[in-house]
């Protein structure tokens, strides 16, 4: 009989889920990179992170899984369908955001501003009642958010700030809509058949986008391009999600939601050491305010401790 080790499992569960996302917060940071040094543009980035992607998980969902991985539920095909169109059009959102305004302010709007519109849908779809936790939360990120525009820094990214902030709040909305679907989708499927099915999904639906660009910018681009995107299709994304999955095994939700806040602001953090992407002072305490947002929604006992 095997022995347990309940203090290290949870130990190896909380490193596995911070591993995974400061991999994610490379994301922004590699694809920035990107479209600065290339013609690249982030639709094709994000097809190939999604196309990479697909198969990997498959292999590593057919060696948890054996031939169950090929065995759905009935009528999960539509959820899992959904998925994927949420998933191509947040990552289309996500990067399109990236190559506009940046990494770190991408990042930070996108993904904190996330967790608010989920509990926003969850009131407005689901009948969720609307708590003054989630109220409290919501003036904070929207007063953070504020503070993150009118920031001196975003102010001098130009004309395209208001694009960016767009894609940034499009594809936050749609991650939003994503996290509500894989709710569902978490108790019909196992999570590689959802990430699988999902990014694959993902990638045929911008086939088309990508048929009318073409391919000349990505062979011109070779030489950058190439490794930049297998680096994040390979290690953000595969080996990203596999760390999320297999952490998720050994702690508790509330632990994972505070860990994933190191994805914005890791890259936040690195935008700044490495590309030069300051926030400044309005800036910082806009990020701060987002994350006290998001910990407020995702830990109710520190809600409860502040809010009474």
């Amino acid at each position: 009989m095997p022995i347990s080790f309940p203090g290290l499992d949870r130990s190896r569960g909380i490193l596995l889920v911070a591993v995974a996302a400061i991999l994610w917060s490379t994301t922004g940071i590699m694809s920035r990179i990107l479209f600065e040094q290339t013609d690249v543009s982030p639709f094709m980035v994000a097809f190939i992170r999604l196309a990479i992607a697909a198969p990997l998980f498959m292999a590593v969902g057919w060696l948890h899984q054996g031939r169950r991985f090929l065995q759905l539920p009935p009528s999960t095909g539509r959820w899992l369908l959904a998925l994927g169109l949420a998933q191509a059009g947040f990552q289309a959102g996500y990067l399109s955001a990236v190559e506009r305004i940046g990494a770190g302010l991408a990042t930070l709007v996108t993904l904190c501003l996330a967790p608010v519109l989920v509990a926003l849908f969850g009131t407005l779809l689901l009948g969720e009642p609307l708590t003054r936790r989630i109220l409290t939360a919501m003036a904070i990120a929207i007063a953070g958010t504020a503070l993150l525009v009118v920031s001196p820094q975003a102010l001098n990214i130009g004309d395209g700030l208001w694009a960016g902030l767009g894609f940034g709040l499009a594809a936050a909305a749609i991650y939003a809509g994503f996290t509500l679907i894989s709710r569902y989708a978490a108790d019909h499927v196992h999570p590689m058949q959802s990430a699988a099915l999902g990014f694959g999904i993902g990638a045929l639906a911008m086939l088309p986008i990508l048929f009318v660009e073409g391919v000349t910018p990505l062979v011109e681009g070779a030489a950058i391009a190439v490794p930049a995107l297998a680096y994040i299709a390979l290690i953000p994304t595969t080996l990203g999600y596999i760390c999320f999955f297999n952490g998720l095994r050994h702690t508790t939700a509330t632990i994972s939601s505070i860990l994933v806040l190191l994805e914005p602001l890791g890259a936040a953090l690195l935008a700044w050491a490495l590309l030069g992407e300051a926030l400044g002072r309005y800036g910082l305490i806009g990020a701060v305010m987002l994350t006290v947002a998001v910990v407020l929604l995702t830990v109710p006992g520190v809600a409860r401790r502040i809010l009474g």
